[in-house]
């Protein structure tokens, strides 16, 4: 049937129900075995009681009939009675029924009607008539044979249905046997080998394997369940094989990925190293090689006019006519690919300034993919800009070099210039006093004036040279700072309080030499004048404006000084003026004096007029 091909339970369901009907069969046939044989064993008693009934009558008619005094007739009636009443029995007539043994319950009834009809009336005639025994015996003899025939068919009866109550259960019991045998054999067929299939496959694809497939082919639960796990061990099989496909794929990409980075990160490193351009970027050209299919590798460097000054080549059978070291042999190769190649050529320019070009070759068959073209272009922005930021280096250190010698010159004729012309102007004078035959005396003040100009003159000489060594030892205005405040504590003979807080600003060379000596001019008048025991110097700023503030607790400014007798003073308001500045000398309430300089750096002006 449709339904047992199409299910395991409704095949168990139907063994079970098939086991428990023939138990059921055994139980209803034996009850009804049970039910039939019930009484036949009374019966068979109560026909034997017959046949020895009968011949107790025998005898007692025969001792009735020889010794009346022994049996009366009153005994005759009584055993004729009992008899009779066994005979018509209910017993015997509910177990020898019409549709019960035909031949029994024919051989029942024509016994009855021997009875009353031959036997009864013979032997009450015989009792009569006083016959003998053996007479009597012989009107008995065939009602007890045909007694006898009857209990052998009543045991035939009740052997018959035992057997048929043994032929049930035997049936019963075979048809069982063979319901559950075949059960069996189906549970193992199509319930346990697939199950104990299923179970190794599901291990195995616990641990990854997902090669094994069931062989177990049917319509039922368990053929629908090995089909499902065949089509999903087959989609898994080949998910899982698409995940390793695209996990390879991501790792080789990640790998490509990091070989670019790290030659991107040896790039910036070999390019940000003082060596020739061979020795920095000929590796570089290399490794590019091994990790794309670029290959030979140029790089030309061009001059302002466009003009070739330096050739790289990652394999060339001859030494480049533009090589500088003879001892290199990294461009140099025996084989060389003479297949024809294709070429990608990238200029190597920043904004307006182009400094040559990249030329990479490839094979037609094996062109650059888009990244390893993207790698190759970052590669030349890099170059680029190191080659851009090389130049603006170099050119930045010889503007550099320019503007200190421009503030030298600046500071000498400023200073010393001027002070030698001042000497210039008095040994001329000095010389024409001679002509003119002046006055010792008026001499004298020349002479004195030459003095006191010469001893200028050195003193400035000694500032500068002071100045300029700081600045050429030691860059940057505050550790010359710190050099001139270590100089005049020394001189002054107590530590003076410094503070430094303009890191955050680029001060040009320039300014940074006007506050210096400003500095260095203020700390001189304090060793000079101001028999102080405490001095400060503070240089700060507030956004771009540098204040600059020094401090003495000693005598003051004399009342109604006047700046234009004072040199060093005049030199700082110079220098004031210079940097564009605000310059205020004053004495404290305190005490001392307070010199207070500001200005506004031209680094900042430059970036607001930018901004602007």
């Amino acid at each position: 049937m449709p339904l047992f091909k199409k299910s395991i339970i409704a095949r168990i369901g139907a063994a079970m129900f098939a086991v428990s009907l023939m138990a059921l069969v055994s139980m209803v046939g034996s009850v009804l075995v049970a039910q039939n044989t019930q009484g036949d064993a009374g019966a068979i008693n109560l026909a034997g009681s017959l046949r020895m009934m009968s011949y107790k009558l025998v005898a007692d008619a025969s001792d009735h009939i020889y010794q009346p005094s022994s049996v009366n007739a009153s005994v005759l009636q009584a055993d004729l009675a009992d008899f009779e009443q066994r005979l018509n029995s209910q017993i015997l007539s509910s177990v020898i029924t019409k549709d019960g043994a035909i031949n029994l319950y024919n051989h029942y009834q024509n016994l009855q009607k021997q009875w009353f009809s031959d036997i009864k009336p013979r032997y009450l005639a015989g009792i009569e008539e006083k016959i003998s025994t053996a007479q009597l015996t012989a009107i008995m003899t065939p009602f007890v044979n045909n007694i006898d025939a009857m209990v052998m068919l009543l045991e035939k009866s009740t052997e018959s249905k035992i057997k048929l109550l043994s032929l049930v259960q035997g049936i019963s019991l075979v048809m069982t046997i063979i319901i559950i045998l075949v059960a069996m054999l189906d549970i193992n067929n199509n319930v346990i080998r697939p199950l104990k299939q299923l179970v190794t496959l599901a291990k195995l694809a616990s641990s990854g394997n997902l090669s094994g497939r069931l062989d177990y082919q049917s319509e039922d639960e368990l053929g629908l369940l090995s089909n499902t796990y065949n089509r999903m061990a087959e989609e898994l099989q080949k998910i899982y094989n698409d995940l390793e496909q695209r996990v390879e794929s991501k790792t080789s990409e990640l790998q490509k990925t990091n070989e670019a980075l790290q030659l991107l990160y040896n790039t910036n490193r070999s390019l940000n190293r003082q060596e020739d351009i061979c020795q920095r970027f000929m590796p570089v050209m290399q490794q590019l090689e091994t990790i794309s299919n670029f290959g030979p590798i140029s790089l030309t460097l061009t001059d302002s006019n466009k003009q070739a000054y330096r050739e790289l080549i990652t394999t060339s059978p001859e030494r480049p006519n533009t090589c500088i070291n003879t001892d290199c042999y990294r461009c140099l190769g025996n084989q060389i690919d003479e297949r024809p190649h294709q070429a990608m050529t990238l200029p190597i320019q920043v904004q307006e300034t182009y400094f040559g070009e990249i030329r990479a070759q490839f094979l037609p068959d094996q062109p650059p993919s888009n990244e390893e073209i993207k790698l190759v272009e970052t590669i030349v922005e890099n170059l680029g800009t190191s080659l851009s930021l090389e130049r603006k280096a170099s050119q930045d250190q010889h503007m550099s070099l320019i503007e200190e010698r421009s503030v030298i010159a600046r500071e000498l004729h400023d200073s010393l210039a001027q002070s030698l012309s001042y000497l210039k102007i008095q040994v001329a004078r000095l010389g024409m006093m001679r002509k003119q035959d002046a006055k010792e005396s008026q001499m004298d003040e020349v002479v004195m004036e030459l003095k006191e100009g010469l001893n200028n003159a050195y003193r400035q000489l000694r500032e500068l040279l002071s100045t300029f060594r700081l600045k050429l030892d030691i860059p940057g205005l505050g550790p010359a700072l710190d050099a001139t405040i270590e100089e005049f504590s020394e001189r002054l003979g107590f530590i003076i309080d410094s503070q430094y807080r303009i890191h955050h600003l680029n001060l040009t060379a320039n300014e940074e030499i006007h506050v210096l000596q400003i500095i260095r001019e203020a700390l001189a008048n304090i060793v000079k004048h101001s028999n102080c025991n405490e001095a400060s110097v503070l240089v700060e700023a507030e956004q771009s404006k540098v204040s600059v503030t020094i401090c003495d607790n000693g005598l003051g400014l004399p009342d109604h000084q006047d700046m234009a007798n004072h040199y060093g003073l005049v030199i700082m308001q110079d220098r004031t003026a210079s940097l564009g500045g605000e310059l205020s000398i004053e004495n404290q309430s305190s005490g001392g004096v307070r010199v207070h300089v500001t200005f506004q750096t031209k680094s900042t002006l430059k970036e607001i007029s930018h901004a602007g």
